[in-house]
């Protein structure tokens, strides 16, 4: 009898657990209503649904550290996280964000990383020669570069998602920075802005049409030694009339899921990596899918990949 009941058990668990994963929900944290990681989630769903054998629920979140934190506390079990907001948690909470506990499903988009400084900005008048000579060039001297040291024990703006990032830089580079939760008007200079997003951005070319503001060059090099989880990044914007490339640090977006020791529980993140890597050239082709599927295609092929830890692709899903 006791044996009878045990082979019951047994049946009913495994009944139970193939039921489960023929209902199997994965909750994925976006973004706002009218941002790029809530489209490319929906992207990702329309491609992906009639392959996987568990469904994915796209649900709008307040973004990136959202996406993270909630991971950790049950609210999603896959999230769109920046590059930067995962390492720069990783390093405040290692014990619950690490390479073993939280793993990459797909890299996504790589956003640019825009400071901006105001014309003129002088926050220490009696150093006028820190300040003044970014902005004026003296007679037969160039202009010095900017420096992130500079902005050393300082006051900057950020909003949204730049928060972190603005955080991240801070920390990384020991800069102490004094971070205000603003979406400050264009037309107040009175302190430098760090705004993240796919570049031309609009939010920073509003900025720059007033001429007040200079968007600052960062020296990637010198960034990548201490952070090199950034990427190197020029962009282009229209500056006293004429276009003008500047170099900045990019920062991908990755699409991340939860990690368990028993890797079949792993096995569904595997077919949703599997399924965005068989059809990226689609996603990037696509008319109606979102814009920056393009650079997601571009930096697969290119062999591009995080030092994160990634889930593995299902090979003999994969063909030829």
């Amino acid at each position: 009898m006791k044996h009878k009941n045990l082979f019951v058990l047994i049946l009913s668990t495994s009944v139970s657990y193939s039921a489960i994963a023929d209902n199997l929900v994965l909750d994925m944290g976006t973004g706002g209503p009218t941002g790029n990681y809530l489209a490319m989630g929906k992207d990702i769903n329309n491609y992906c649904s009639n392959e996987l054998s568990m469904n994915i629920n796209v649900l709008e979140s307040n973004g990136s550290v959202d996406n993270l934190l909630g991971m950790l506390n049950k609210k999603y079990d896959i999230g769109i996280v920046q590059n930067d907001v995962l390492y720069y948690n990783a390093e405040r909470s290692p014990d619950k964000i690490n390479k073993n506990r939280v793993k990459i499903i797909s890299g996504l988009h790589k956003e640019a990383i825009h400071l901006l400084i105001p014309k003129g900005y002088n926050p220490e008048p009696e150093k006028k020669g820190l300040w003044s000579d970014i902005f004026v060039h003296k007679d037969k001297e160039p202009a010095k570069k900017f420096q992130l040291s500079m902005l050393k024990d300082h006051e900057v703006g950020a909003t949204g998602g730049a928060i972190v990032s603005a955080e991240a830089l801070s920390y990384f580079f020991d800069l102490n920075l004094k971070i205000k939760n603003t979406s400050m008007s264009v037309n107040d200079t009175s302190i430098p802005m760090v705004i993240v997003g796919g570049a031309p951005y609009e939010p920073v070319k509003s900025y720059l049409d007033t001429g007040k503001w200079m968007l600052a060059t960062l020296d990637y090099d010198a960034i990548a030694a201490k952070a090199p989880f950034y990427s190197n990044q020029t962009v282009n914007y229209r500056i006293d009339g004429k276009m003008q490339p500047i170099s900045t640090l990019g920062v991908r977006a990755l699409l991340i899921g939860k990690s368990f020791r028993n890797e079949n529980r792993n096995a569904p993140m595997t077919e949703l990596a599997t399924c965005i890597y068989r059809n990226i050239v689609d996603l990037a082709d696509d008319s109606e899918t979102n814009l920056n599927w393009n650079n997601v295609y571009e930096h697969i092929e290119d062999g591009g990949q995080s030092d994160w830890a990634y889930f593995p692709l299902d090979s003999t899903q994969l063909g030829d």
